[in-house]
């Protein structure tokens, strides 16, 4: 299979917003721009199962005026509280890796 280009590895979902407890998530590019405020059921089990680092949100570390990881419009303050960050790649996975991430 051919070798992924920058723009197609850039398209793919990096991170996601994961309000673990209806399983509601956003998904952001490498970039940290929102790719969708509604990831697939598909998207959210595959990044649950194959993420490779997980941490909690911490609203200490968001600059609301930023255009990194622009919150969902679903993310309340409350929702927020309960929300993790999973990242579901990282530099060094191959293409064939990558390719099973799903889009959105």
């Amino acid at each position: 299979m051919d070798e992924m280009t920058s723009a197609e590895k850039f398209k793919l979902p990096y991170t996601l917003l994961l309000d673990p407890e209806t399983g509601r998530a956003a998904a952001y590019s490498q970039n940290h721009r929102l790719l969708t405020e509604t990831a697939s059921d598909k998207l959210v089990a595959w990044a649950r199962a194959n993420h490779v680092k997980q941490a909690v949100w911490d609203a200490a570390m968001h600059d609301p005026s930023s255009q990194h990881h622009p919150l969902p419009s679903w993310a309340t303050p409350a929702v927020l509280a309960r929300c993790v960050l999973l990242w579901v790649r990282e530099g060094g996975q191959p293409d064939d890796w990558l390719r099973q991430i799903p889009r959105r």
